[in-house]
C-alpha cells in the first residue's frame, strides 16, 4: 500500500465546503419544515374545500418544526 506522507501530523484540509455544511443544514431545517407543512396544509385545504386558513396554520407548523429542528441541531453542536 502507497500512501504519501508529508512528514507532519496535521489533519488534512477540509477544503471549501465544509464552511458551508452548518447553514447548509440549517436552511434545510427551515426551507424542509415550511415546504411540507405548505404542503400538508395546502392538502387539507382541498381535500375539504376550505379557505386557505389550514395552508396558512400548516405553514407555520413547519416553521416551528424546523426551528425546533435547528436548537436540537444547535445544541448538539456544542
Amino acid at each position: 500500500m502507497n500512501v504519501m506522507t508529508t512528514g507532519d501530523d496535521k489533519p488534512p484540509d477540509p477544503g471549501l465546503w465544509t464552511g458551508f455544511a452548518v447553514p447548509g443544514q440549517i436552511l434545510a431545517f427551515i426551507l424542509g419544515g415550511a415546504a411540507l407543512g405548505l404542503l400538508a396544509g395546502h392538502f387539507i385545504d382541498s381535500a375539504f374545500n376550505s379557505s386557505p386558513i389550514a395552508t396558512f396554520i400548516g405553514l407555520l407548523l413547519g416553521l416551528a418544526a424546523g426551528v425546533f429542528g435547528i436548537v436540537r441541531f444547535v445544541s448538539r453542536m456544542q
